[in-house]
């Protein structure tokens, strides 16, 4: 059983330390990432918002070379907005996407895949 009081600590440490990384600047924004701003619109100063006041939502302990969180942060008065990044020396920003209807039933519940 997961302890979601345990869990939801963890996830709050590690958006403080992602949080203080930004701060420092150091932070590194992947091609991948670089290209997916480029093409749906989003701005660095929005990542930075998301970063400064989103939240954790799930949680990737196991990804290589670094665990990785999905943060869910609002811009645009209200539009929701998630990063994808990994915690090294750096903070690595992987990703960047808008909500899809077709993958999430609401800002915070992804869809079951269909096999």
């Amino acid at each position: 059983m997961v302890d979601l009081a345990t869990e939801s600590n963890k996830k709050e440490v590690m958006i403080k330390q992602i949080r203080q990384k930004f701060k420092e600047e150091k932070y590194r924004i992947a091609r991948h990432c670089q290209r997916r701003c480029d093409s749906r619109g989003i701005s660095l100063n929005e990542i930075k918002e998301v970063i400064a006041k989103g939240k954790v939502i799930k949680t990737y302990p196991k990804d290589s070379p670094y665990p990785s969180y999905l943060i869910l942060g609002y811009v645009r008065n209200g539009k929701p907005l998630y990063i994808l990044c990994a915690l090294g020396e750096l903070v690595h920003i992987i990703t960047v996407h808008w909500l899809d209807p077709a993958k999430w039933l609401d800002p915070k519940t992804r869809r079951e895949k269909i096999p």
